[in-house]
């Protein structure tokens, strides 16, 4: 097949795949080319006539036509400074230095490399590393930390309250531990409750009696040389009693001011640990001084290097991006929070320091700079994102990505919550939402106590749903926002005194106010109208968020619309004549809100002609929860 220096080169090479079988019982190079192609999915050649096309860049070999590493490469200086032949040298500089063996997952080594890591971005990327906590209001440790002891040797943590210990500077730094429960009948959830919390403030934890999952991110965390560890079963009180509607609210500070995150991929649950013994890969090395001719690589003075092919193992975006525990509901905030990341993998560990979660190291930064069509798809693109992840208790769906919502509301400069944002044209469109889910959105059975009264997510949120949604497709400026049709909860007197926490009268946009955190009024106010044709007619052009139309509406006359916007007319036509978005409604039996009002709950959305709905100047002032 192709020499040694043909898989250097930049250029491609190429054997038949016949070849390569033949060849591969005598070199261990053609045999690893060869288990690749049987084993690697995809259109990898298998025909005996195939011809097998490598090619390198930087540090993988990719075969023709396929997007991810058919193999990789890796240089292992035998000492320094790293010398290389000319004909190798440019091969050198862009081939990654690692190693063929993967380390054990407890050894020295192995948290040597995790901790040199961290302390290259230390140095090297300013934005990463807090010396401090900064002053800012709202920004301060975990209510409650673990202390993990300075010595591998202590066999207990201790759960401590944060305002106690004192902390300053780089003392204040923390590992948070992003993680699945699993299952309660496989996992020992051990959690902290209102009954065992003292004693694990007064006497601490014996590190015996830890979930595989929690032994494992202290045996971490010490290695990192860090004293203290957040793991939110640990530091929340869990159950009646406890503190988790508090603590649950603070976790924009939580992720975004630990000193690292580190991710439990590999982990199915609290029990079953992330740093189990990988599965070691082939590799082969390469006999460099076939490369060149006489006095070149064979020269043991012009080259300490060796370099290897093996199997391709990084695979971020399928360990990680894919993998189950990005499948949860509230890893996406956290991903989203943190600064940087080791995410442990079942076959590789990888260090990211933010610039993977849409691309926004400082997320949500890049809404800032962009346009206002530009934080419609963000926000969109985030929503349709989440909507689709999986919570081991549904109720968690609204609070769960709260942080990432007081981001978004405080870089659009406007208020929100829910899944929604105020102020054109932001509130039209996030109320827009619709239905995605094969077989229709269910309605969340929250719990009865222990919530505040207005903790359950109303009717025109997508979070008081199961299920994935998207949003209405509508041209940029080619809608009109009918303001005077719907009003916001957020936009009312008594909201703009609730948001005002200086006593002075005054309130900002982005104001303390998040979901699941107020007692004030959610409700939407507007104007129902109602439908002049029949419901056969109508529901061909309404979406149903149940997937179809309830069993109990069996007449137009039970439902009204409430016009978010219509479509903008460029000659200048009547109403009547113009499509109208609406939010389709109907009323919750004879109940009405304090100001006499009619109460009516979201049943879906749709685009209707202008004359299928009424337009009368005194159209019902309605109220939608």
């Amino acid at each position: 097949m192709c020499t040694n220096r043909d898989l250097l080169s930049r250029e491609p090479c190429q054997d038949s795949f016949a070849t390569i079988k033949t060849t591969s019982r005598n070199c261990e190079l053609h045999m690893l080319v060869f288990d690749a192609c049987i084993t690697k999915s995809g259109t990898t050649p298998k025909g005996e006539t195939d011809l097998v096309k490598l090619q390198r860049i930087g540090s993988h070999l990719f075969l023709d036509r396929m997007p991810d590493p058919f193999l990789s490469l890796c240089l292992v200086p035998t000492k320094y400074p790293l010398r290389a032949p000319p004909s190798f040298r440019h091969a050198a500089d862009e081939i990654q230095i690692g190693l063929p063996a993967l380390m054990s997952t407890y050894s020295d080594a192995y948290f040597t490399l995790l901790a040199n890591w961290l302390n290259d971005c230390d140095l090297n990327h300013p934005d990463c590393y807090l010396k401090t906590i900064p002053s800012k209001k709202g920004l301060a440790l975990p209510t409650k930390l673990l202390d993990v002891g300075s010595s591998a040797s202590q066999q207990s943590i201790l759960l401590c309250s944060s305002t106690s210990l004192g902390l300053k500077g780089e003392d204040t730094r923390y590992i948070a531990l992003s993680h699945p429960w699993g299952d309660s009948r496989h996992n020992n959830h051990f959690s902290t409750t209102a009954t065992n919390v003292s004693p694990r403030l007064t006497s601490g934890i014996a590190i015996s009696s830890l979930p595989k999952t929690f032994k494992d991110a202290v045996s971490v965390t010490r290695a990192l040389g860090i004293r203290y560890l957040w793991i939110d079963s640990l530091c929340i009180v869990q159950g009646p009693q406890g503190d988790f509607e508090t603590e649950a609210q603070k976790m924009e500070t939580v992720f975004s001011l630990a000193y690292c995150v580190i991710a439990a991929s590999s982990a199915s649950g609290t029990s079953s640990g992330f740093l189990s013994s990988r599965p070691q890969r082939k590799s082969v090395a390469l006999n460099l001084s076939a490369n060149s001719g006489k006095g070149d690589v064979g020269d043991s003075e012009d080259n300490n290097a060796m370099v290897y092919v093996c199997e391709a193992i990084d695979n971020f975006q399928t360990d990680v991006i894919d993998g189950p525990l990005n499948q949860r509901g509230w890893v996406l905030q956290e991903r989203a929070l943190a600064r940087r990341t080791i995410y442990f993998t079942e076959r590789q560990t990888y260090f990211d320091n933010q610039s993977s979660f849409l691309g926004d190291p400082n997320f949500p930064q890049v809404a800032l700079t962009s346009s206002k069509g530009g934080k419609i798809r963000l926000y969109e693109s985030l929503y349709k994102t989440y909507s689709r992840l999986q919570f081991t208790r549904a109720y968690d769906r609204p609070i769960a990505i709260a942080g990432l919502e007081q981001r978004l509301v405080a870089a659009f400069d406007t208020r929100g919550g829910y899944g929604i944002f105020d102020r054109v044209p932001f509130f039209g469109r996030s109320l827009l939402w619709t239905c995605e889910e094969p077989g229709g959105m269910r309605r969340i059975e929250f719990p009865k106590e222990g919530l505040g009264r207005y903790r359950v997510p109303p009717s025109w949120s997508w979070m008081a749903y199961t299920g994935a949604i998207g949003f209405m497709d509508l041209p940029f400026e080619g809608v009109h926002w009918l303001e005077d049709d719907i009003r916001s909860p957020w936009g009312s007197a008594v909201w703009e005194m609730s948001l005002d926490t200086s006593g002075s009268g005054n309130s900002t946009a982005s104001s303390m106010w998040h979901t699941g955190r107020t007692d004030q009024d959610n409700n939407l106010s507007g104007k129902g109208r109602r439908l002049v044709v029949g419901l056969k007619v109508a529901e061909k052009k309404i979406k149903w968020d149940a997937g179809q139309r309830h069993t109990g509406i069996n007449d137009a006359k039970e439902l009204r619309v409430v016009a978010v916007g219509r479509r903008k007319s460029k000659s200048n036509k009547p109403a009547r004549a113009l499509e109208h978005h609406v939010l389709v409604v109907v009323g919750i039996g004879g109940c009405t809100d304090s100001g006499g009002r009619r109460i009516y709950e979201r049943v879906g959305v749709g685009s209707l002609p202008g004359d299928w709905i009424t337009h009368n100047e005194q159209e019902e002032e309605i109220s939608i929860f």
